[in-house]
């Protein structure tokens, strides 16, 4: 009687722990799951305040008293980031959310589409950052930052700042603007060939001079030719038949992001492109 008494008080408790246990668990799984949607909210927040250019807002999102770095320093960083750029498009994709009691930190593969203010050419830039997030007083605000600078990149002295991680991509990969030269409108008048060069890149020529050849004949423009502009050209030949070809920098001097639609033919019926090098 005695015994079966103690098995049933044993049942009885073992179930009441084993369900307290499992209440329990479940609270710290909806909890953590509840830390990691405020992080990325708190993220997307920054964001848009960034891309408003809205520095009040986002700062009320990084904590100065608990922030790792030199907080001076980034807000400097993002002053001049408003000044230097006028941010196009953002595309991020978080990567992952990492457990660490409390605080969590936040890995984001990132592409910033931006134009200088003082240039007319839109740039590209990608990375990969991590972000640490504190929870202070139920809110989280960001505390620190590793890898690419996806904020704060206009200043060198926070660059030195912001430490690596694996994974980030190097300055080397960060996408160039190039020119690229074409030629078009290529016709025959009276013993001059006349066309155009056109750049059709997102950067300058920067050689101080674009070389062009028209059959064996080698010519100068003397002067850089910018994103989007045309210079045209109209020089005294021999002969010009169709058939002829003009081509633009010949020797490939100038770094393009396009090198093989350099060349156009005069043709019977009108200037025609020529693909290839």
């Amino acid at each position: 009687m005695f015994k079966g008494l103690l098995l049933v008080l044993f049942l009885v408790f073992s179930s009441v722990a084993s369900y307290a246990q499992s209440d329990f668990d479940k609270d710290i799984v909806v909890l953590n799951q509840s830390r990691s949607d405020k992080v990325k909210a708190v993220f997307k927040e920054l964001m848009n305040y960034y891309e408003e250019e809205d520095e009040q807002g986002f700062f009320s999102l990084v904590s100065e008293d608990r922030f790792l770095q030199d907080f001076m320093l980034f807000s400097e960083a993002i002053e001049k980031d408003f000044r230097l750029y006028d941010i196009l498009s953002f595309d991020y994709w978080i990567d992952k959310i990492t457990d660490d009691g409390v605080k969590r930190y936040l890995y984001v593969k990132w592409e910033k589409r931006f134009q200088a203010n003082n240039q007319a050419t839109e740039q590209t830039k990608t990375g990969y950052s991590r972000f640490l997030f504190d929870e202070i007083n139920g809110k989280y605000k960001l505390i620190e930052l590793a890898g690419n600078n996806l904020w704060g990149d206009s200043l060198d002295e926070w660059k030195e700042e912001v430490p690596e991680i694996s994974g980030q991509e190097s300055e080397e990969k960060t996408q160039q603007a190039l020119p690229d030269l074409t030629v078009e409108n290529v016709h025959c008048d009276n013993g001059d060939v006349i066309f155009d060069i056109k750049n059709i890149g997102n950067g300058d020529t920067t050689q101080g001079s674009v070389e062009y050849r028209f059959n064996t004949i080698n010519n100068i423009y003397e002067q850089d030719i910018s994103s989007g502009e045309i210079v045209h050209i109209e020089e005294y030949v021999s002969s010009c038949d169709s058939g002829d070809v003009v081509e633009v920098d010949p020797n490939n001097q100038i770094e393009e992001s396009n090198e093989d639609n350099n060349k156009a033919i005069v043709s019977a019926n009108g200037p025609s492109p020529v693909a290839g090098p």
